[in-house]
Order: structure tokens, then sequence, then C-alpha cells
């Protein structure tokens, strides 16, 4: 006599599905992703007006240093993001089944 499914238990469905008719959350890498195209943007916008400001342009001192040190934050943040998420990958894989 084969034994089925109980409903309802068993698949992981490929996509959330939305209670009450509210948009899912986003997830880590909907989140990720975001974050990465916003430090490429501070990176872009730090690179522009050095740039600028290298070719005489109206770019004063004051934004140049504002943008690159919001890039250089923005990087250092997404670097100690990275290493907890590595350290976190590890200590998972030292974890004895």
């Amino acid at each position: 006599m084969p034994i089925g499914p109980i409903p309802g238990v068993g698949a992981v469905p490929s996509q959330v599905r939305p209670v009450g008719g509210q948009t899912p959350a986003a997830g880590f890498g909907d989140t990720l992703s975001k974050s990465l195209q916003s430090v490429s943007q501070l990176e872009n916008q730090a690179g522009s007006a050095a740039t600028s400001f290298a070719t005489g342009e109206a770019t004063s001192v004051h934004e140049v240093m504002t943008a690159t040190t919001k890039s250089r934050l923005a990087v250092d943040a997404l670097v100690a993001v990275r290493n907890r998420a590595v350290e976190a990958y590890q200590e998972i894989m030292r974890l004895q089944v």
C-alpha cells in the first residue's frame, strides 16, 4: 500500500505567495543586488566628480571629497557584509551533521 505525501507539505514553492494580497518582501538576493548597484553608482559619481575637478569644470574640492568619502564608506560596508557572509558560510560548513 503506497503512502502519499501529506497535503501542503513536501515541495518548496518556487515563489513565496503573498498573504492577503500583499506583495512579498524583497529577499536577501534582491537586497544584495540593490546594494551592489548603489555602491557602483556611488563609485561612478566619485569618479565623475574627480574627473570634472581634474579637467577644471565647476566642481569644488568639497564635492569631490564628499563623493569619494561616500564611495569609500559604501565599499567598506560592502566588504564588511561580504566578510560576515563568508564567516557564516564557513561556520555552517564546520557544523557536524
